[in-house]
């Protein structure tokens, strides 16, 4: 066995690119999965210790603000373990010459979603300044001791920066509803004593944001409406709250795709271990029928060949594991701007461990399936031998000789010799089909989350400006400033779903007009008598067409019963949705919360005015939620760049294996009268064979894996549609035809170099 052992290491050393293959899929395998799994768990490691030091809250009711009585009963009920009374304020200033918004709020008990400090200190609950979110403060220049002056109802009240904090309960802030990813330098939020409030402010303590720790959400909310009615807004959970819920999503969205890749991988690894041993193999069929007939058992060789998968899949998996911090690292990175965390520690399992373990034996079996080519052989017929390639078969295509007689001699044996060697042409399918998928995903989840901002900020919403109003404005004010910008009118408020909804969702009341074009997945445009579903909130809450629902909208006690008229496929964001008429048949009132224009000036008057809170572009909304897709990038070309790598080593090891296993065949050929530049032809005109059908089997398969992939990446705000442009369809297509021809250069080097006599005379 020590003999072998030598034997062993010289035959990889000697044919070491041959091996790197194996050892690029198996390092590559156990790479990927552990250095994604570096960040999620790590991020979800981070996430559970920061929510469980801060006592984060279960549920946060939003009222119009409610009295100490109120809050008592709210305390007393029997779900409801731990209150926590807050009052929030939306305010604005004036930071590196433009206009930011502020959200202000007391401190609370701070027994509930406890706000750190950046040091990890807890706040001064009477503190005479302010308290403000750590990002905020660094993108606009702000630090402790700075002074800071906020407006809030046109009247400015100047604050010191008493420190930098983050809150559990806003880890993913974007500050208002029309963003989808945090904008940093423009929205923040800051903390505030109750006396400042009440003396700097002029304030009462309005009691309108209460943090609960509860155990039923469901039964809470119900209570909760029935003891405050009309001034209820929304009870967001942690599964609903985006500051809280985005953060734990990213963390499943990148285990999925850490898992769903890493199997893709090892599969290839498979495949690139098998094809590499067979070579081997059939480079020493002398060698091994030598070791035969001095006495080395089937079993024994067996053994001997499968080491050689035991030492290079072994030393692939263990570089994989010690690289894998380096990208765990970058990944981590690439997720900060997004998020505010006070660690960012990545942390692994004993399941890396496990997939090494894993890579190893499959990479040990392989080798061992693939030995298995002289199994049940004397050391004479192994002798005789040759190469293990497999004499043709006659195929069907010959039952037709009209047909048959008219194909080429060199086609013909061709056909006979794939038909015949039925698994090398399944490999060959299966790295163009798994190739092809590879990079078609790469390539398609970046255009399916391009295309979700296109087709919503553009198409689905096709205004320039909306004005924001506040909540006190006049009808006649907010129809003055309708008629000035020429604008439409939109009402949004939130509303629970029942039968089975598990939040409160957004509900748009939609006057006449045309900038909101939503449409149903029959291309059904929003009509009077019922109400719309987005499909994301539709499949939550197992909602179908013509359902009687039940809601009960924000500032009502009221229940209002609708049939669900259409399933709106729309991408973000996911609500409910109905016209003017629909809503105000059910005895409801219209209020406008905003002002759609096509302008695209709004006077400077207008935005001035006291009735508007602010006015957001569609531009400035498309490009925030282009944002998000970029923070998602490095993955995406860590997956395009992983695709191509593995597409060019798996089609170039097949077509190298196809070459050895066929050299006899080629010198044969050669004797017959064949030149070598027909010869190459016909590894051409094969190649492209299954190439093309590879392709046509690849498209469509890496299509529908392109749609199962995306579904990973949605959340209870935003569902993701599969996409994939002709673009990146010719691409990815290119791409994977080039590594499959690439063999044909190799094959054609390696012609050139073809010994017709050694490779057709016997072992003497």
């Amino acid at each position: 066995m020590r003999f072998l052992l030598k034997k062993l290491v010289r035959t990889v050393f000697k044919n070491w690119t041959q091996f790197f293959s194996v050892f690029l899929m198996a390092f590559l395998s156990v790479l990927f999965y552990t250095g994604l799994e570096g960040t999620w768990n790590g991020m979800k490691q981070n996430i559970n210790h920061y929510t469980t030091r801060t006592h984060l809250a279960t549920t946060t009711l939003q009222s119009t603000g409610l009295s100490e009585n109120e809050v008592k009963q709210i305390k007393n009920l029997p779900d409801v373990s731990k209150i926590s009374a807050q009052t929030e304020i939306n305010t604005t200033t004036h930071l590196k010459g433009s206009k930011r918004y502020l959200a202000v709020s007391t401190p609370g008990t701070q027994q509930l979603s406890k706000t750190l400090q950046t040091n990890g200190q807890r706040i001064n609950t009477k503190v005479s300044g302010i308290y403000l979110n750590e990002k905020f403060a660094q993108t606009n220049g702000l630090h402790k001791n700075s002074t800071v002056t906020v407006k809030f109802n046109n009247q400015p009240v100047k604050l010191k920066v008493a420190g930098l904090v983050n809150s559990p309960d806003k880890m993913y802030y974007t500050g208002s509803n029309d963003f989808i990813s945090p904008q940093n330098q423009n929205y923040g939020y800051g903390f505030i004593s109750d006396k400042t409030l009440m003396n700097k402010f002029k304030l009462p303590l309005l009691n309108n944001v209460i943090e609960i720790k509860d155990s039923n959400n469901q039964q809470v909310e119900k209570q909760i409406r029935k003891l405050i009615g009309k001034k209820y807004i929304a009870l967001q959970t942690q599964k609903s709250n985006v500051g809280i819920a985005t953060a734990v999503d990213r963390v499943g969205q990148i285990r999925n795709i850490s898992i769903l890749f890493s199997i893709i991988f090892i599969l290839l690894a498979v495949l690139a271990m098998y094809t590499t041993i067979r070579k081997i193999i059939d480079q020493q069929q002398r060698d091994m029928a030598t070791l035969q007939s001095l006495g080395y058992s089937n079993v024994i060789l067996s053994l001997y060949y499968s080491m050689y998968g035991l030492l290079v899949g072994g030393i692939g998996a263990l570089v994989g594991l010690a690289v894998a911090p380096l990208l765990s690292n970058f990944v981590m990175a690439s997720q900060k701007p997004m998020f505010s965390l006070p660690s960012w520690k990545i942390a692994y399992t004993v399941v890396p461990l496990y997939v090494a373990l894993g890579v190893i034996i499959i990479c040990v079996l392989s080798a061992l399936f693939a030995a298995q080519v002289n199994h049940g052989l004397t050391p004479a017929q192994a002798f005789r031998k040759g190469s293990t390639a497999k004499h043709g078969k006659r195929v069907l295509l010959e039952r037709f000789p009209a047909i048959w007689n008219k194909i080429p001699f060199g086609n013909r044996w061709s056909i006979r010799d794939n038909l015949g060697n039925k698994v090398q042409m399944l490999m060959g399918l299966i790295g163009v089909i798994g190739g092809l998928a590879l990079v078609m995903t790469g390539f398609g989840t970046k255009n399916s989350m391009d295309n979700q901002v296109d087709q919503t900020y553009g198409h689905e919403y096709v205004y320039a400006k909306k004005m924001n109003l506040s909540n006190n404005t006049s009808q006649s004010e907010i129809n003055r400033i309708t008629k000035q910008v020429h604008g439409e009118k939109i009402e949004s408020v939130y509303s629970s779903l029942q039968p089975k909804g598990e939040f409160d969702c957004p509900l748009t009341i939609l006057d006449s007009g045309s900038k909101i074009k939503l449409k149903t997945e029959n291309q059904q445009k929003i009509k009077n008598g019922g109400v719309y579903v987005a499909e994301g909130i539709a499949k939550t809450a197992h909602i179908k067409k013509n359902q009687t629902i039940r809601l009960q909208p924000s500032f009502s006690d009221k229940t209002i019963k609708l049939k669900v008229k259409g399933i709106i496929k729309s991408s973000a964001p996911q609500g409910i949705y109905m016209t003017k008429k629909t809503w105000q048949d059910q005895g409801m009132t219209f209020k406008p919360t905003a002002i759609l224009t096509s302008r695209h000036q709004i006077p400077q008057k207008i935005k001035n005015n006291l009735a508007v809170t602010q006015v957001v572009s569609l531009k400035e909304q498309k490009s925030n939620a282009k944002e998000m897709v970029n923070n998602l990038s490095s993955i995406f070309l860590m997956i395009q760049v992983f695709g191509i790598l593995l597409t060019i080593v798996i089609l170039y090891n097949l077509g190298s294996l196809s070459f050895t296993e066929r050299s006899r065949s080629y010198a044969t050929l050669e004797i017959l009268g064949f030149s070598r530049n027909q010869i190459r032809n016909l590894t051409i005109i094969e190649n492209l064979t299954i190439t093309s059908l590879g392709w046509l089997i690849g498209v469509p398969f890496g299509y529908w894996f392109l749609s199962r992939y995306v579904t990973t990446f949605n959340t209870s705000q935003i569902i993701y549609y599969p996409f994939i442009s002709t673009i990146s369809i010719a691409l990815a297509s290119i791409i994977v035809v080039a590594a499959a021809l690439s063999t044909v250069g190799m094959m054609g080097s390696r012609l050139k170099k073809l010994d017709m006599i050694a490779s057709t005379k016997g072992v003497e």
